[in-house]
Order: structure tokens, then sequence, then C-alpha cells
């Protein structure tokens, strides 16, 4: 099943979960200077994710089922002034 996360076109099993998404994009950023910034004043990343335009709460992970088509989207906040 073939899925896009920030318009990458990527292959999920019929069964994965968005937690699958979540885990996937915290490791590929961990090492960010950035992130490790939020995350060293935070605790956090504080990582959005947004599926088909709305916002996944982290409640959802777990549950939510990924779908052919969907449009996952991530952002983390950016620092500036």
């Amino acid at each position: 099943m073939k899925a896009s996360i920030n318009c990458k076109e990527r292959e999920f099993r019929e069964d994965a979960k968005f937690i699958e998404v979540v885990e996937i994009i915290r490791e590929a950023k961990k090492d960010e200077p950035m992130i490790k910034a939020i995350i060293e004043k935070t605790g956090r990343d504080n990582i959005v994710f947004v599926l088909n335009g709305r916002v996944v709460h982290p409640h959802e992970y777990e549950t939510l089922q990924i779908q052919e088509g969907d449009d996952i989207r991530w952002v983390h906040p950016y620092f500036g002034g």
C-alpha cells in the first residue's frame, strides 16, 4: 500500500498504523540540531503530524490505520525572530 510523507511516496503494510510514521520521522530527525535543542528544552520533539489535512493527536497514533493514498505531513516548530 502506498501513502505519501511530505510529498514522497512510501510503501506500507496493509495493516500499518500511524505510529509507524511517527517512529520513522522521529528516528530520521532525532539528530537535527533544532530537534535536539527542542528536546533539551521541553523534553519532547514537538513534531506535529497531519493526515489528509487534519492534525493527528498523540492519543490517536496507536489506533489510526494508514490507508492507500493518505497524504501525511509533519512539521516542527521553528524559532526565530
